[in-house]
């Protein structure tokens, strides 16, 4: 347990609204005291550890996923995660809802389209002439094979949302907890462990 303080809501709106007291809303809003991204389906992730500086909206929570498609977290001396744009969304989702693809599409950026089941996506990507490699960088896909971690026979694939010193990193990723369900992991290096840039 990551002990987090993050709430991700995959109810319909009206459901989220009722249980949690918070309001949908789509891209980046503040209401009750919560910072949330809201994705296009209906479900929203928000955390309430935030602050407001030079107009910006800050998370001060590490753990938070600033989901706004290709948003990387960047982290401040303070150890405070920012969301910042760092890559093109245009272009659709092209992966299924609810599955690790389209939630590593969705923080990546539309250059993951069409890289296949996630086993493939790292040798995809160098077939693309995507930058690649084997060392965690805060915001990079990271790419496991299957078996790694328990992994499926399809292989899985994230999100780096820190890299600790250590060499080991904390990664976001949808559908390992559930289909549809955001979850954290603490993962160390090791063999079939790859990242896209």
């Amino acid at each position: 347990m990551l002990g987090l303080s993050v709430l991700a809501v995959q109810l319909a709106p009206s459901q989220a609204q009722a249980s949690a007291g918070l309001r949908y809303q789509r891209g980046y809003y503040v209401t009750n005291g919560w910072y949330c991204y809201g994705w296009s389906n209906g479900a929203y992730h928000c955390t309430h550890r935030w602050h407001s500086s030079s107009g910006r909206t800050i998370s001060d929570n590490p753990g938070w996923v600033p989901n706004g498609g290709s948003n990387a977290a960047k982290t401040s001396s303070a150890g405070r995660t920012v969301a910042a744009m760092s890559r093109p969304l245009r272009g659709p989702n092209r992966y299924p809802w609810g599955q690790c693809t389209w939630y590593a599409r969705a923080r990546g950026g539309a250059q993951l389209n069409g890289l296949g089941n996630a086993k493939d996506w790292f040798r995809n990507a160098q077939r693309r002439g995507l930058p690649t490699g084997y060392t965690p960088r805060v915001g990079a896909t990271v790419v496991l094979q299957p078996g790694v971690h328990g992994t499926s026979y399809l292989g899985h694939v994230g999100h780096v949302e820190r890299v600790y010193g250590n060499g080991s990193f904390l990664m976001s990723d949808m559908n390992w907890g559930g289909l549809g369900r955001v979850t954290y992991h603490v993962m160390p290096m090791g063999g079939g462990i790859s990242f896209i840039y």
